[in-house]
């Protein structure tokens, strides 16, 4: 993928910026359960298209589904159209199948220091009282938003 086709793929993805800063200050007032031990950000998604997911988590196994409150926790995901920006049409872009995987590709990896600037510019460094995890279901892969590093996979299997 070229740089031009690099940076759309950037611009589309920071086009929610200030609605991921948002979220995390909203997540950082947030009444979690008491069990709860780090915040889970899943990202799942292919073909230009992504979906993040917040769930609060009792270890790696338990998904808790109540707050504090003994209410149940409704997070709000955030879908993101990498392609958005992109001069090509959608379908034609689609049809590339070594395009389409490069632009996941370049998604995966940027997600990670776009997600890491918007937890700092929401205060996360001060405000998370937990661990929050940016997580990737099919890589298995796991970063720590608050320590700013991939964890081990001692860590979380």
């Amino acid at each position: 993928m070229d740089k031009r086709a690099q940076s759309l793929v950037r611009e589309s993805i920071n086009e929610k910026k200030e609605e991921v800063i948002h979220s995390f200050q909203v997540l950082f007032q947030y009444p979690f359960h008491p069990n709860t031990t780090f915040i889970l950000l899943e990202i799942r998604g292919d073909g230009g298209l992504f979906g993040l997911t917040v769930t609060q988590m009792n270890g790696w196994g338990e998904q808790l589904t109540k707050n504090a409150q003994g209410e149940y926790a409704i997070f709000e995901g955030i879908g993101f159209d990498t392609c958005k920006k992109l001069e090509q049409d959608y379908q034609e872009i689609l049809e590339d199948d070594e395009f389409i995987t490069e632009i996941d590709e370049y998604a995966k990896e940027y997600f990670v220091p776009f997600f890491q600037e918007c937890f700092n510019q929401a205060g996360g460094k001060k405000k998370a009282k937990l661990p929050f995890y940016l997580y990737y279901p099919n890589s298995g892969d796991a970063y720590d938003l608050v320590k700013e590093k991939w964890l081990d996979e001692d860590e979380y299997l």
